[in-house]
């Protein structure tokens, strides 16, 4: 029975947070004139491939939903490992464009390389370059005390505007005009899980019409090695214990420094891999879009409604991955602006911000917490506890 209501207790805060989003969501539809059960019965056939009227193909929407998915994993992993150390980590949007322009580089430099080596290349140099993007921000954190929070968010400028400086006018540009860059080689392509050419018939469809790659695989085992990483080695119990309290890991004999630079190493390797997927898998070469692209500011509300877990990532991840791919099927079948997904996802986040189920959840009788009972930890706790951290004297990181 404490088992269950453990489980109970945890699903209710990311459950809640999600129905109030669809909740708030539908009333902001109908007060502007629009049908909220049309519209999300058409993001239910975008996002799931389910109850769909007008002619979709149901499999070609699980397919798009996967392809949105596989990088709010990695990125959401990138979000949610520095979340355990104390950190907030804004800038996966910065090391994931680090990551697609390292994967870029490399790709057109040895497009004549095979394969077996040039594929790993091009996702290894994403890893390394998403790892000293956000290298940057935890060496100025552990030094100088720099929050990691600004430090992030103008590395994700610096990412973004070098892209652009890179793919329009400058060294990757495909030609005077364009704004996309060179197409990598064939040999640092990620596989599709079907045939790209047009010889297979597959649920009515070519087969080169289902996106879905075998970057899918490497996103579950990132999921899988973050898992490993914070519960079953050392380093995983540093970064937990530094987020919890910077003084008492400090008696522990835990280097805070150390721990922070390679945290935000590692998350930034995360971040990196999915750019590197995303060039490998989908795109095969740099455009203009990726100057807007959102996936790693997506991996914040990731991160915080899987409850930094890698299992419930996971599931963040398919909701997300659905919410995407289903806007366009919503705007064409119900005629709702696909930017209403932007919205629900914002609710979603600002709901977890907000914990204002923490007070409900006080009047439902068998959650109520008893009297002496620790707090429930919140998904943003270590952030609180490593400001309180801060503020004690003598808590510089050493």
């Amino acid at each position: 029975m404490t088992i269950v209501r453990r489980v109970v207790g945890g699903l209710a805060m990311p459950l809640g947070s999600v129905v109030f989003a669809f909740v708030v969501g539908g009333l902001i539809v109908a007060a502007t004139g629009g049908n909220p059960f049309s519209a999300y019965a058409g993001l239910v056939c975008g996002g799931f491939g389910i109850g769909c009227t007008q002619g979709e193909n149901p499999a070609l929407q699980i397919s798009n939903t996967i392809v949105f998915l596989t990088p709010l994993i990695t990125t959401g992993v990138a979000v949610a490992l520095p979340f355990r150390a104390g950190l907030f980590n804004i800038g996966a949007e910065g090391q994931l464009l680090a990551g697609s322009m390292a994967c870029t580089a490399i790709g057109i430099k040895f497009s004549s390389l095979p394969t077996p080596i040039l594929l790993p290349m091009v996702l290894l140099g994403g890893m390394v370059a998403g790892a000293l993007w956000a290298g940057v921000a935890g060496v100025l954190k552990a030094t100088v005390g720099a929050h990691e929070v600004v430090t992030t968010i103008m590395m994700n400028y610096i990412a973004q505007w070098l892209l652009r400086y890179l793919i329009i006018g400058g060294p990757l540009q495909l030609a005077a005009g364009t704004s996309k860059s060179l197409p990598i080689g064939p040999g640092a392509r990620l596989a599709t899980l079907l045939p790209s050419d047009n010889s297979l018939i597959v649920f009515g469809l070519p087969a080169s019409v289902y996106r879905v790659h075998s970057g899918l695989f490497i996103a579950i085992v990132a999921a899988a090695v973050f898992a490993f990483l914070l519960w079953r080695t050392t380093l995983g119990y540093e970064i937990r214990a530094v987020g919890q309290s910077q003084r008492a890991a400090r008696y522990a004999g835990v280097s805070v420094r150390r721990t922070i630079i390679v945290t935000m190493l590692i998350a930034g390797a995360f971040s990196g891999l999915a750019g590197a997927i995303q060039i490998a898998g989908v795109d095969h070469n740099l455009t203009d879009k990726y100057f807007s692209d959102t996936t790693g500011f997506d991996a914040i509300a990731v991160a915080l409604l899987g409850l930094g877990s890698a299992v419930g990532i996971v599931l963040a991840s398919l909701l997300f991955g659905a919410l995407h791919a289903g806007g366009s099927v919503m705007q064409s079948d119900a005629g709702i602006s696909s930017n209403l997904v932007l919205v629900l996802q914002a609710l979603i986040l600002f709901s977890i911000a907000a914990n204002f189920l923490g007070a409900i959840r006080q009047l439902i009788p068998g959650l109520r917490r008893q009297a002496g009972a620790p707090p429930p930890e919140t998904p943003a706790a270590a952030l609180m506890t490593e400001a309180a951290a801060a503020s004690e004297p003598g808590s510089q990181a050493t």
